[in-house]
C-alpha cells in the first residue's frame, strides 16, 4: 500500500473522530444529562489535549504539503499497514465504549480508566503520526567546504 493513502485516511479518521468524539460528550453533556459535570470536564480534559495535538500535526502537515503532487509516495509494509489503522481504531472505540458505559451505569474510577487508556494508546499512536506527518529535512545534494577558502 503506497504511503500516501494511509496519510489520507488515517488524517479523515483522525480529524473526524477528533471532532465526532469531543461532540458525542458535549451531546451527552448538554442535551442529554447522562454525563456529570465532573466527568465532563474530565474526558474534556484529558482527550483534548491529545486529540488536538494529532489533528494540529495532520492540519500542519497538509497545509505544508499543499503544492505537492499525492502521487509521488513510496510503498510501505502490509504490518506497518495494519498497526497503523488497528491502534487508532482501538483507541477510538474504546473511548467511545468507555463514556458510554459510564452513561448507563458509572464506571468507578473512570478518570483515571480514562487517563490510561489515553496515555497506553497516546504513545503508540504518537510513534504512528510521527513517522506519517512528521516533515522530514530534504536531502542534500552537496555540502559546502570552506577548508580551502580558510587555507588561503
Amino acid at each position: 500500500m503506497k504511503e500516501v493513502k494511509i496519510k489520507i485516511a488515517l488524517s479523515l479518521f483522525f480529524i473526524l473522530s477528533h471532532f465526532g468524539l469531543m461532540l458525542y460528550i458535549i451531546y451527552l453533556h448538554f442535551y442529554k444529562d447522562w454525563l456529570g459535570k465532573e466527568d465532563f470536564e474530565a474526558s474534556i480534559s484529558i482527550l483534548g489535549p491529545i486529540f488536538a495535538t494529532i489533528t494540529t500535526v495532520i492540519i500542519k502537515y497538509i497545509i505544508d504539503n499543499k503544492n505537492k503532487s499525492l502521487k509521488q509516495s513510496r510503498k510501505v509494509n502490509y504490518l506497518f499497514v495494519f498497526v497503523s489503522f488497528l491502534l487508532p481504531i482501538l483507541f477510538v472505540l474504546v473511548i467511545f465504549f468507555i463514556i458510554d458505559k459510564q452513561t448507563k451505569s458509572p464506571i468507578v474510577g473512570f478518570i483515571a480508566l480514562l487517563g490510561m487508556i489515553e496515555s497506553l494508546f497516546g504513545v503508540y499512536i504518537g510513534f504512528i503520526v510521527k513517522s506519517l506527518f512528521e516533515l522530514k529535512e530534504p536531502e542534500k545534494d552537496y555540502e559546502l567546504d570552506y577548508s580551502k577558502d580558510k587555507a588561503n
